[in-house]
Formats: structure tokens, C-alpha cells, sequence
């Protein structure tokens, strides 16, 4: 194998390796939080249901999973009981309304390369 190709796709592979460790912090109401990347196997989940969706529900599903995944804040048992929801992923429906969440998702999708759109721009001919 070519030395310099070699050395190019050991460089992507680390860089990507610190992509995935990345962190990033998005806004919640008026609260900076703290989002993480989710794994390869949630990335998978989330394309399957982002492919298998049709219609808005769909998309604000998906959108309120992957904000509730990524920030390890809203998954903490104690907000859970102190906006008393039963089912921890209604965390996210008690802080934002649909459209902050669809705003929230889309960013978070493009930050973590959801979006087919941003994904391009890694991948060239």
C-alpha cells in the first residue's frame, strides 16, 4: 500500500475517533446544555426510523429521541421526578414545544451527520 494513503487513512480514521468523543453545547429554553454524539448502533436506529417515517409525528419522534439520547442531563431520575413524568422520554416534551423540538432535532441531526445534506461534504468524488 502507498505510504501517503496509508498515512491519510490512519489521519481520518483518528479524526474520525475525536469526532465521536465531541461534545457540544445546544440550548434548552434559556438552559445551555451539554449534547453528546450518540454510537454508530443509535446512528443506525436513528436513519432506520428517519427512513421509516412519514409525516410530522414521525420526525417529531425521532427528533425528541435523539435530543433525550444525546444530553445526558435530561435522562437524570431526579428532573424526571421533578417534572414528574412517568415516561422519561416525555422529559423533552415538558422542557420544549414541537416546533423548538423539530428546531433542536434538526440541528442535532446535522451536528451528529444525520442529515444526508451535511454528510455530502465529507463524502467527495
Amino acid at each position: 500500500m502507498d505510504q501517503k494513503l496509508l498515512e491519510a487513512l490512519a489521519a481520518r480514521a483518528e479524526q474520525k475517533e475525536k469526532s465521536r468523543a465531541e461534545t457540544k453545547t445546544f440550548t434548552i429554553g434559556e438552559t445551555a446544555m451539554e449534547f453528546v454524539k450518540p454510537s454508530q448502533g443509535k446512528m443506525l436506529e436513528y436513519f432506520e426510523s428517519m427512513v421509516e417515517s412519514s409525516g410530522a409525528a414521525g420526525v417529531l419522534s425521532l427528533a425528541t429521541t435523539m435530543i433525550y439520547d444525546c444530553c445526558p442531563a435530561l435522562q437524570e431520575p431526579e428532573l424526571h421526578a421533578a417534572l414528574g413524568v412517568v415516561d422519561p422520554m416525555d422529559t423533552v416534551g415538558k422542557l420544549l414545544d414541537m416546533m423548538e423540538i423539530n428546531a433542536l432535532g434538526n440541528k442535532l441531526a446535522d451536528w451528529i451527520g444525520l442529515n444526508p445534506a451535511a454528510a455530502e461534504d465529507t463524502v467527495k468524488n
